[in-house]
């Protein structure tokens, strides 16, 4: 992949209002709203470019992105979007308005297996192995390591894939329309967190 990362802000030059189909991730130094820092961004790109921006923490001011999140037609394919969306409204204050959850699409298309996670679906759908070893590692580093900056990119880089093959299982057990309407929920669950509910459903 051609990963390139930047401090702050994704640079205003980079022009990503013609894609249709845009991977999103990203990390935290904990998964405790309010309390755990939300300090990495990866975009990932059909392209396979990705790009990693480092958000200022102080304030999180990063106009560029936060346009781009909000306003952008694209859908955004995300892993478990519950999590990366209420970190996104929390922190900077955006809601994507299109988005594709395969960790949800996993549990209606894959009733037969127990297994939904990233690395579960990259090795049962690609066909690869990675690792997730660097996912608690210090996401709050300035200076990220070359494990973590590959582990950053990774996350986003068989998402179109499984996207695409997850979208072609519910399509054919005629269970595309009741996962469409899930991912309708999914703002409101989110919306029912950062209000301090509890949200049992849709849990790791």
């Amino acid at each position: 992949m051609n990963i390139k990362i930047f401090n702050n802000d994704l640079p205003g030059d980079i022009d990503l209002s013609n894609e249709k189909v845009v991977a999103l991730d990203n990390e935290a130094l904990g998964l405790v709203l309010g309390r755990d820092p939300l300090t990495l961004i990866q975009i990932g790109l059909l392209s396979k470019k990705c790009y990693l921006i480092k958000l200022n923490r102080e304030n999180y001011d990063a106009p560029n992105l936060k346009k781009f999140l909000s306003v952008s037609n694209a859908e955004f394919v995300m892993h478990y979007a519950r999590q990366d969306l209420l970190w996104l409204k929390y922190h900077l204050k955006v809601e994507p308005k299109n988005i594709f959850c395969t960790k949800l699409a996993s549990k209606i298309a894959r009733t037969a297996s127990q297994n939904h996670g990233y690395k579960d679906l990259v090795r049962e759908i690609a066909g690869k192995e990675i690792s997730k070893r660097e996912q608690q590692s210090d996401w709050g580093d300035p200076n990220l390591s070359e494990k973590q900056i590959n582990y950053a990119a990774q996350d986003t880089q068989f998402l179109f894939e499984i996207k695409d093959k997850l979208t072609e299982m519910m399509m054919r057990e005629k269970r595309i329309e009741l996962f469409k309407k899930c991912m309708k929920v999914i703002p409101t669950l989110v919306d029912m967190e950062i209000s301090g509910f509890k949200i049992s459903t849709f849990e790791h």
